[in-house]
């Protein structure tokens, strides 16, 4: 496989965003991308009245994958707003996690680079003892984490670096997102200076909250546009590239 793990140091930080950012930058530069979102909880009824993530959704529409690619980006969908192995045990679903590790690695066959979102935070449990970090570690891509600019979120990134480094997980750097350059102070420039000091970590990008932007909506205008501005796209390029 060859791409980027895009995890977090918390749910709703903005993993599928910045994702979606990622790959939309990268199709706009001719790049055959892929996106994967292994498995989501909060799963939503389609008109067809079957459960679809809206993630799934999000990610497909940024990076220009059509429906009937669905099943290559989205592998177990489950209906509670739940960490997957809770949703998944409170609905009598079985998660078979090395199919879902087959099916990664499937559907990154089918692109040139693939970019894999996790779900929750490193820590977040797939199926019962089975974490997030599990598959970080078990696929070997080079990791993105994703994190906030406001208080507490040097405890969080720093503690999620240092667990992914016992792991053994490749990391590749830090995106802050929900960053508003206007509005930054000291509080949140200490807190990236401090992120970048302890975690050795390059930023590789301070990217906005925008109004054109919808996740539930799957609205990606100006995405890619976004993404050239406030991310070092050529860094995670490489970051590709020496990952394998």
């Amino acid at each position: 496989m060859k791409g980027l793990f895009i995890t977090a140091t918390d749910t709703e930080v903005g993993k599928t965003v910045i994702t979606g950012a990622i790959a939309a930058a990268l199709k706009a530069r001719g790049f055959n991308i892929g996106v994967v979102k292994p498995l989501a909880s909060g799963g939503v009824a389609n008109k067809q009245g079957q459960l679809v993530a809206e993630d799934a959704t999000f990610l497909m529409k940024a990076a220009g994958l059509a429906e009937d690619k669905r099943a290559l980006v989205n592998t177990v969908c489950l209906q509670l707003a739940l960490t997957p192995a809770v949703a998944a045990m409170q609905t009598g679903v079985s998660i078979d996690m090395p199919e879902v590790i087959s099916s990664c690695r499937y559907s990154a066959e089918m692109f040139d680079n693939v970019l894999v979102e996790g779900v929750g935070g490193i820590i977040a449990p797939l199926w019962e003892d089975y974490l997030v970090a599990d598959m970080m570690a078990e696929l070997g891509l080079p990791a993105v984490i994703v994190t906030r600019p406001n208080l507490g979120t040097i405890n969080h990134t720093v503690l999620t670096v240092e667990y992914a480094k016992q792991r053994g997980i490749k990391l590749a750097g830090i995106v802050v997102n929900g960053w508003n350059q206007e509005q930054a102070g000291v509080l949140e420039q200490s807190n990236i200076d401090y992120i970048e000091r302890l975690t050795g970590l390059p930023i590789l990008g301070k990217f906005p909250v925008s109004a054109s932007i919808s996740v539930p909506e799957a609205r990606v205008e100006g995405l890619a546009e976004l993404a050239e501005q406030h991310l070092a796209i050529d860094k995670l390029i490489e970051a590709m590239e020496v990952g394998q």
